[in-house]
């Protein structure tokens, strides 16, 4: 019995694997030659699952001056309280990152964030991850 469940199980694995594989290889990369930087006012603060980065991530939604929005994925959740990254509703922000179509629409991968002084880095100049 445990043998046939340890089966049925690996059969459930190996079928699954080709979608989590073409999700993660589906993420666009990091562009330089797309960076942008982008000031607006955060509408909104999001974690959720999230394939750029492979786990939970954090998001914020800026409200940018012709009043759309914009989705800014930062990092995994983990690392943004780790480090007590703390962003909320009506900060304004300046976004550096690469700007690119992700999940049909267009979305910032945030290199390095500012509020009024204090500055946040989430990638590193050539857009490697810092986490």
């Amino acid at each position: 019995m445990k043998t046939w469940l340890l089966a049925v199980a690996m059969v459930l694995v190996i079928s699954a694997w080709p979608a989590f594989s073409q999700q993660k290889s589906n993420v666009p990369k990091y562009d330089l030659a797309q960076e942008v930087t982008v000031k607006g006012v955060v509408d909104e603060v999001v974690d959720r699952n999230c394939p750029v980065s492979g786990t939970l991530g954090a998001h914020l939604i800026l409200k940018v001056a012709s009043g759309d929005t914009i989705e800014v994925h930062l990092a995994p959740t983990k690392f943004v309280k780790n480090y007590e990254l703390v962003f909320a509703k009506g900060d304004q922000v300046e976004v550096v990152g690469s700007k690119v179509n992700f999940e049909g629409k267009d979305t910032i991968f945030a290199r390095q964030i500012t509020r009024g002084t204090d500055s946040f880095v989430f990638r590193d100049d050539k857009g490697k991850p810092v986490w």
